[in-house]
């Protein structure tokens, strides 16, 4: 029998209550005022339900802090989730699966698993604390690595790669140069078609460091715990700002295209922004041309939080697989809260103002789409005579294969 069995259990001491009382106290002390100054600075915030949205982005800034700080480690790092409609902060993209590791500049790290049939794979180098730690600012983003870059076994699609400032002596496999300055390291798996491509399954380890992981001391976990508050506020604030960009720049009912790579984009990708605001019997026609080269494309509408719009129940987002070409090549969508039966509906779940976020990727071209605000009833005078007719019927079975397709991708 161990000592503690058969002893009847007291609890603590008053001294060690005491001691927890303050020591946990100054956690929670951290977090009670985010909500009240966040709302003060948030758009519409005379709105009840956008306040509740609010208040939920903080648990889930908590969330994801709490992955981030404890799992993320450049000296034992690992990839974890971040960006889907969980995480989901700035602007996520609905078809992609992202994962983080922070890194430091001067690491020796190899990379390692299966490549998976996804349509794209990228390995993006950033410089900047604020992604991976949630503090500071946003760093450039300094590579993007492409895993088709990489010899790739044609059989089981497994891969291995080096990420170090110089090219290990005497070794002759797949390497790729790590910046030093570069503070993390994230990878978008990228797919058209979410019911039938497989993602791939991806390890990092840093290989001078020993395999031992040392235990967190008492102060690097007083220091870990008492980032979560800040990162829980640096994320929303971040949320809250850009989106007052797209005001301060007269983004509404409009869209202009934008290069993020100084922000943490993608630097092969152009990113489109806008905002739209639109009564319950109006509507958005968004029209462009499509590059004649491009690997891939995509539309989504975000709410006022810069959180886009739940994906997995509803049509919010479409790319260059299920997005319906006219004849003439333009990409037509009709964005409103009430289906119009067409095949590229993007649906704003019932929220009258919002953003839309788009992106170019690896494209000959970058085309700047236009936007024009029409009565619901109206919509197809501004759509060609041949835009097919969606059903109740096709719609209920399109969603629920989309949700399958979300389920079969998820990563958290």
């Amino acid at each position: 029998m161990s000592d503690l069995e058969g002893k009847r259990v007291t609890g603590a001491s008053p001294v060690a209550n005491s001691i927890a009382a303050k020591e946990w106290g100054a956690y929670i002390e951290a977090l009670a005022p985010l909500g009240e100054r966040l709302v003060e600075k948030m758009l519409n915030s005379d709105d009840p339900q956008l306040r509740q949205e609010m208040y939920r982005m903080l648990f889930m800034g908590m969330s994801t802090a709490y992955m981030g700080l404890f799992i993320g480690d450049p000296e034992y790092p690992e990839f974890w989730p971040i960006y889907h409609h969980i995480y989901n902060w700035f602007a996520p993209n609905p078809d992609d699966t992202n994962t983080m590791a922070p890194v430091s500049g001067d690491g020796v790290y190899k990379i390692s698993g299966d490549r998976g049939t996804v349509r794209l794979v990228d390995f993006q180098i950033g410089a900047g604390k604020f992604l991976p730690l949630g503090i500071g600012g946003f760093g450039p983003t300094l590579a993007n690595y492409d895993i088709d870059s990489l010899n790739i076994n044609k059989e089981d699609g497994k891969f291995e790669v080096i990420l170090s400032p110089e090219r290990p002596a005497d070794y002759a496999g797949d390497w790729w140069k790590l910046d030093s300055t570069a503070d993390y390291i994230m990878v978008r798996q990228r797919a058209y078609d979410w019911v039938n491509e497989v993602d791939g399954r991806f390890s990092i380890d840093r290989l001078d460091r020993p395999a031992i992981k040392p235990r967190q001391t008492e102060q690097e976990l007083k220091e870990t715990l008492g980032l979560i508050s800040v990162w829980a506020e640096n994320y929303s604030n971040f949320a809250i700002d850009y989106l007052k960009t797209f005001i301060d720049r007269g983004l509404l009912n409009k869209v202009v295209v934008d290069d993020l790579t100084s922000r943490g984009g993608l630097s092969t990708q152009r990113y489109i922004n806008g905002l739209f605001d639109i009564k319950p019997d109006e509507a958005l026609i968004y029209e462009t041309e499509v590059p004649e080269q491009c690997r891939y494309w995509n539309i989504e509408l975000l709410d006022m939080l810069f959180s886009v719009i739940d994906y997995v129940n509803r049509q919010t987002s479409l790319n260059g697989y299920t997005a319906r070409l006219d004849k003439d090549g333009k990409f037509r969508a009709v964005i409103s809260a009430t289906d119009p039966g067409v095949p590229n509906w993007l649906d704003t779940a019932g929220y009258a103002k919002g953003a839309i976020f788009a992106r170019w990727t690896e494209c000959s071209s970058f085309p700047t789409p236009f936007v024009t605000k029409v009565k619901l009833a109206d919509v197809r005078k501004y759509l060609p005579a041949d835009t097919p007719v969606v059903s109740a019927e096709a719609r209920d079975a399109s969603l629920r294969l989309r949700r399958k397709g979300a389920q079969l991708r998820r990563r958290w």
